[in-house]
């Protein structure tokens, strides 16, 4: 019998629990991840009624999902038996757009809150160039260690915003948001797309880690959500990050299902099945 074996990617040779939590949000065969971020309701407010996280991550489990991002209370609010088939991944940071200060995240959880709730890894969100900067990198390293101590993967939340921040981001600071990440401990970042396939695939070539590209904002029609995701996995993207483009589509589990082939590298052609009947948007 063959032996049994996980994704390493560097930073993980030395941590048996951070490789085997790492192989259940990745594809064993593409070494891709496709995550699904849902962490908008502490910035933006509800998704849509009380009952939308539950039946929301179930339709994400049903179409083959690698993880879904969640704050640890709303966690509680889902059934566990979901998290058989689908990651868990528990956000750290928080803000709102109701602060003065939009661009400032805290820790809000910690990493022992994720492990005793079975994640599979933890993410920080760090917006640099804002005028807490300095606190959110602090908090990101702290983190950092942490992970490291038990065995827990880390995604780091790239992003560069502040009152002096041009949009969008021009490539060579997403470039260097991921180099930030590398060097203070990350196993996966999220990064905004830099704005061509040629951009991304430079940047992708500076990151020793798997560089995961944000789906951005809501795209005109589901299939260029689709589309979009093929062209960020052709130029190098280790995996997708998409939140609002799958919660937010006319046919989530479409477009989910759809995502969910591209980073298994499927190319067959996916039948689009029905509304998931559970479901219950806003």
């Amino acid at each position: 019998m063959e032996p049994l074996t996980f994704p390493s990617p560097s930073g993980m040779r030395h941590s048996t629990g951070k490789r085997i939590r790492f192989s259940r949000i990745t594809d064993p065969v593409t070494g891709h991840m496709f995550i699904v971020p849902m962490d908008h309701s502490v910035t933006l407010g509800p998704l849509g009624p009380a009952s939308h996280t539950a039946s929301f991550v179930r339709l994400l489990a049903d179409a083959g999902a690698g993880a879904v991002v969640l704050h640890r209370g709303r966690v509680r609010h889902v059934d566990p038996a979901v998290f058989a088939s689908l990651g868990l991944v528990v956000h750290l940071s928080a803000g709102t757009e109701l602060s003065l200060d939009r661009d400032a995240k805290v820790l809000v959880s910690g990493v022992d809150d994720a492990m005793r709730l079975g994640a599979d890894a933890v993410s920080v969100h760090v917006n640099v160039g804002s005028d807490t900067e300095a606190r959110q990198l602090a908090d990101f390293a702290a983190v950092s260690r942490e992970c490291e101590t038990v065995g827990m993967p880390l995604l780091a939340m790239m992003y560069a915003r502040g009152r002096e921040r041009p949009a969008p981001t021009p490539s060579g600071d997403i470039a260097h948001l991921a180099s930030i990440a590398t060097d203070l401990g990350a196993d996966i970042v999220k990064v905004d797309y830099p704005g061509s396939p040629e951009a991304l695939a430079a940047v992708a070539a500076t990151c020793p880690i798997p560089l995961c590209v944000a789906g951005g904002g809501r795209l005109a029609a589901d299939d260029d959500v689709v589309d979009f995701a093929r062209t960020l996995l052709a130029s190098g993207a280790g995996g997708l990050c998409f939140g609002r483009n799958v919660f937010e589509a006319a046919d989530p589990l479409a477009v989910a299902t759809g995502l969910a082939r591209l980073v298994r590298g499927d190319a067959e052609p996916h039948a689009v099945r029905p509304a998931h009947p559970q479901l219950e948007l806003a």
